[in-house]
C-alpha cells in the first residue's frame, strides 16, 4: 500500500514535468550536492543489503521469480555500494554516514515494488541536482550514476514488475525537498 502511494505520488509529479533551464544557486556547493547524493545512496545501499539478507534464492523462487532476478538485484546492490564508496571518498572525512532505516516491505514482491520507487526517486534526484554542480568532472560522474539508476529502474519496472520501462519521453527532475519528502515516507 505504501509503495503504491509512493509510486502514485512520484507519477503525479512526473505528469506535470517540463524541462526547465535555471541558473545555478551559488549557495549550494558541489559538496552539498555530493552529501545529498550520498544520503540517498546510503538509503539505497542499506535497502538492498537488508532485503537480500532477508530474501534468499528460495524466497525469490517462491515469489515466482527466476534465479536471474535475485542475481540482478545483487548486482544493483553492488552498484549502490560502489556509489557510496565513490561519494564518500570524494567528500572525504566530512562524508555523511548511513542512518537507521525502516523499509515497508513484507515479501519479495513488495521489496521489488519499493525498489522501483527508490530507483525512480534516485534518478529524478540526480537529474534535479545536476544543475547545482559546477565541477564538470563531478557533473559527468553524477550523470554516469544517473544513467545507471535509470537503467536499474527500467529493468525493475519492465523485467521484474512486468510494467512499462519508462513513463514518457522526459524524466522528472525533483528538487531536494521533494526527494527528501518521498524518501522519508
Amino acid at each position: 500500500m505504501l509503495s503504491q502511494y509512493l509510486v502514485g505520488g512520484f507519477l503525479a509529479l512526473g505528469a506535470s514535468a517540463i524541462p526547465v533551464h535555471t541558473k545555478r544557486d551559488a549557495a549550494i556547493t558541489d559538496t552539498d550536492v555530493l552529501q545529498y547524493a550520498l544520503t540517498l545512496e546510503h538509503l539505497e545501499n542499506t535497502f538492498y543489503k537488508q532485503a537480500l539478507g532477508k530474501f534468499d534464492d528460495a524466497a525469490f523462487k517462491s515469489a515466482g521469480f527466476e534465479p536471474i532476478v535475485r542475481e540482478r538485484f545483487v548486482e544493483i546492490s553492488q552498484h549502490e555500494q560502489d556509489h557510496v564508496t565513490f561519494l564518500s571518498a570524494a567528500i572525504g572525512s566530512q562524508a555523511t554516514q548511513a542512518c537507521e532505516y525502516n523499509f515497508p516491505y513484507n515479501d519479495v514482491k513488495s521489496f521489488a515494488a519499493l525498489s522501483m520507487v527508490l530507483e525512480g526517486v534516485g534518478t529524478s534526484a540526480y537529474l534535479g541536482a545536476a544543475k547545482f554542480l559546477g565541477d564538470e568532472t563531478l557533473l559527468t560522474t553524477a550523470g554516469s550514476i544517473l544513467t545507471t539508476e535509470a537503467r536499474q529502474a527500467s529493468w525493475v519496472s519492465s523485467s521484474v514488475l512486468q510494467d512499462a520501462p519508462w513513463s514518457g519521453p522526459f524524466e522528472t527532475p525533483l528538487d531536494f525537498n521533494q526527494v527528501f519528502t518521498l524518501a522519508c515516507k
